[in-house]
């Protein structure tokens, strides 16, 4: 079923993919005016540049957003759109500024470098000049350089280097009178290994493991561990081509939350959307080439396997279709329906290719854009009764052995996305057509296809020039010409999320959010973090879902809870 629900990730994400990003901050440390031996520091999804900015500011009073306009203005190159789009490996220079000299890191002071999503190649850090002989210096983002990593081989080769991208621990305690469990745990932990084998090829290797339980309440207690593959890809670089082959993540589109031109990444429903936005994508197989001349970045990719997305045990709080009270997630609850959802098997069709697409992008001083064509599946799954089951449903008759078949429809894309900035705003849309929605007939419970629009257009800013930090998106998504349907036709949606530092950049708080405007869907998670020492951090929050019967806050309104956890690097 579609699932409009959304809730906001941290923007401004390096790695040249806008919708990517993850809960954890890039943390660079103190930062003194210059360094006999500064490093380089590695780019990963969830590292921002307003996180970046934070640690790079010329002075103390210096603002972030000045910093991040300063860093975005001075460096076109290293952005593939707006200043979400800062490419890992990326050289950023900073002229000097009236407030003080431009600042290098220190790394005796920093703090552990973080992943890159799509490793790129090692920099460096180093002063260089500018066409009209101004001397500046610039920040490297890409492989840390360390003593036994970075020294190359006679042959090219550098050593392996081994991290922990990301680490959490959640604790989750439910509220509701109706809750269907007392109590959640939610562990992960993401390993690399990266090597570049010479100046053109580079190697990375990555694993996940995801331990989930649940306990108490009426639902069954539930544990399950699970391993998965991250990205491993072997990677080319020319001069201006990329060419990247094996599993990866790949999220096209510039807005945060339902970005409706990201339809050839794997979705991750496992804890359906209480993650960041780039936290609930999985790396899919592909092979990918990437085109570069001037501002122009041409993207091609082909998915020769297709991976549906990633789902929590069939018993868990957070699977689509509950069996426990017979509900389908998107669709209202039915009475007649319901005893024959909590005893009906699942079948999902995942065989063929999972399609292809092509992207094409400009960017510059003024309006960056891009458009993109794509023949790519759902990957979401939507469940229909099977036609044995259906037909049973419709004569009164009872269903020998009902059977609800997950489908993942073709669809035609055809979209494109836009961002320019005013001032301390950087403004964004995004838009694409769907040839094939899947929808549920309301006269005979039939599951076909109609065509589609999916629309969002959004801000993010710092309001009063400080560290606040605010990004708000008006979303649509409409079904064209769906005659009597039991799915909505149209959602309207406000999401976004506040952030701000505070007590000396100690304290973190966070409040990211979703509302339905034609129909009640709320989620809201606010968060309190303590991040004095990152990467890692401790945090408390709230997940608060409620809504109208058949959107997904009504229909994950009991899963209410209070959380708590731990999220780090190595």
């Amino acid at each position: 079923m579609r699932a409009p629900i959304a809730h906001n990730a941290d923007g401004l994400r390096a790695g040249g993919h806008p919708a990517l990003a993850l809960a954890a901050l890039l943390v660079l440390g103190p930062l003194p005016l210059a360094a006999a031996s500064p490093g380089p520091y590695t780019v990963q999804p969830g590292d921002t540049l307003w996180d970046l900015a934070e640690h790079l500011r010329p002075d103390e009073h210096a603002s972030i957003q000045e910093t991040v306009q300063l860093l975005f203005e001075h460096n076109p190159h290293a952005f593939t759109g707006d200043e979400r789009t800062l490419q890992v490996g990326a050289v950023l220079s900073s002229p000097d500024t009236p407030g003080g000299q431009a600042r290098a890191a220190d790394p005796a002071h920093a703090a552990p470098p973080r992943a890159p999503q799509h490793t790129d190649s090692a920099s460096a850090d180093s002063v260089a000049a500018t066409p009209d002989g101004e001397t500046r210096r610039e920040f490297v983002f890409g492989e840390r350089p360390d003593e036994d990593t970075d020294a190359e081989t006679e042959t090219g080769t550098s050593a392996w280097d081994l991290r922990v991208d990301e680490a959490m621990v959640e604790l989750g305690v439910l509220g509701t009178s109706g809750r269907p469990v007392d109590y959640v745990q939610h562990g992960r932990a993401v390993v690399s290994a990266r090597r570049n084998l010479n100046e053109d090829w580079d190697l990375r290797l990555g694993a996940r493991m995801d331990v989930q339980a649940q306990q108490g309440g009426d639902y069954p207690r539930t544990t399950r561990a699970r391993a998965d593959y991250d990205e491993n890809f072997l990677r080319y670089r020319g001069d201006r081509t990329r060419i990247t082959v094996g599993t990866q993540r790949i999220l096209w589109g510039r807005v945060d939350e339902i970005p409706p031109t990201d339809r050839l990444s794997t979705k991750d429903l496992t804890r359906f959307g209480l993650d960041p936005y780039g936290e609930r994508r999985r790396a899919n197989p592909a092979i990918r080439a990437e085109f570069f001349e001037g501002p122009w970045h041409a993207d091609l990719v082909f998915l020769p396997i297709f991976r549906p997305a990633e789902l929590p045990d069939r018993d868990s709080l957070w699977h689509p279709v509950d069996r426990n009270r017979g509900r389908l997630l998107g669709l209202p609850q039915d009475p007649a329906l319901a005893p024959l959802i909590e005893q009906a098997t699942l079948d999902d069709d995942v065989s063929g290719n999972g399609g292809a697409g092509v992207r094409l992008g400009r960017s510059g001083r003024g309006a960056d854009f891009a458009v993109t064509i794509q023949r790519a599946r759902h990957s979401q799954p939507y469940y229909r009764f099977d036609g044995d089951t259906r037909q049973a449903i419709l004569t009164g008759q009872p269903a020998g052995d009902p059977t609800l078949e997950a489908v993942h429809p073709r669809t035609w894309v055809v979209g494109g996305d836009t961002a320019f900035a005013t001032g301390a705003w950087t403004w964004r849309a995004e838009a694409a057509w769907l040839s094939d929605v899947p929808v549920t007939r309301a006269d005979d419970l039939r599951q076909t296809t109609v065509e589609g629009v999916d629309w969002v257009i959004g801000a993010e800013g710092f309001p009063g020039d400080g560290d606040f930090r605010m990004t708000t998106q008006l979303a649509g998504q409409h079904l064209l010409n769906a005659g009597d349907m039991l799915d909505a036709r149209e959602s309207y949606f406000l999401t976004g999320e506040l952030e701000s530092p505070f007590g000396g950049h100690n304290w973190r708080a966070r409040m990211r959010y979703s509302v339905g405007l034609n129909r009640r869907d709320i989620y809201l998670n606010p968060e309190l973090a303590w991040i004095a020492r990152e990467p890692m951090e401790f945090y408390i929050g709230l997940h608060w879902l409620d809504g109208a019967e058949g959107t997904a806050g009504g229909f994950y309104r009991d899963n209410r809870m209070l959380v708590t956890g731990w999220r780090g690097q190595f």
